[in-house]
């Protein structure tokens, strides 16, 4: 999360001091602490420091799923498209893991949705996006030939989002679960299915 101009660099400060103390603890004063201006100026960019939050938080939600979705759709093999949903899971995780002080702000950005209503209309935004993205993914493997005519893809995508925000929920707080294992074991079930038929 590199940034260059003072909009970014205020993004970037609340990020770093959200990971080190939670948004409740962090102040306006502080970013412009941080990065070397005076507060009054952080104010020409933005009415408040929930709004520097919620900017923060669509920057981190804000996903190239489109792309996805087009890298997925160039897989014509069940065995190509198998390996690509494996690797979407396995991409999520490793992130996570990879990145100690985004897990922190993600735990951060979790407590405060049930505070700043404005933050839980936009996390439920982000979840249908996901929802979404999971729905188009598995209806292209029903097209190729991975599932069978009738799979289910609107209950196998709510599937697989519940498993991706229990891995969320797991990685976040490091509870006793191997999200790895997880995530290949159910994508496995998914094509399991065909195979038992």
């Amino acid at each position: 999360m590199k940034r260059d101009s003072t909009k970014d660099k205020i993004l970037e400060a609340m990020y770093t001091l959200i990971a080190e103390k939670g948004y409740d603890k962090s102040s306006i004063g502080q970013i412009a602490d941080r990065i070397g201006i005076k507060k009054a100026s952080i104010y020409y960019y933005f009415a408040s420091k929930e709004e520097i939050f919620l900017e923060l938080v669509q920057d981190l939600y804000q996903d190239d799923f489109a792309g996805k979705i087009q890298e997925i759709q160039t897989k014509k093999t069940v065995q190509d498209y198998q390996k690509a949903i494996v690797a979407l899971g396995e991409d999520f995780i490793t992130s996570y893991f990879e990145n100690q002080t985004l897990r922190k702000v993600y735990a951060e950005i979790d407590i405060q949705t049930t505070r700043i209503p404005a933050l839980q209309t936009f996390a439920q935004e982000a979840n249908r996006t996901l929802k979404n993205f999971l729905f188009q993914s598995l209806s292209h493997g029903v097209k190729i030939g991975a599932f069978l005519p009738d799979f289910d893809v609107e209950k196998n995508a709510q599937m697989l989002y519940t498993i991706l925000i229990g891995i969320d929920a797991a990685i976040l707080y490091d509870l006793p679960v191997e999200p790895e294992v997880v995530w290949n074991t159910s994508v496995g079930y998914l094509f399991a299915q065909k195979e038992l038929r």
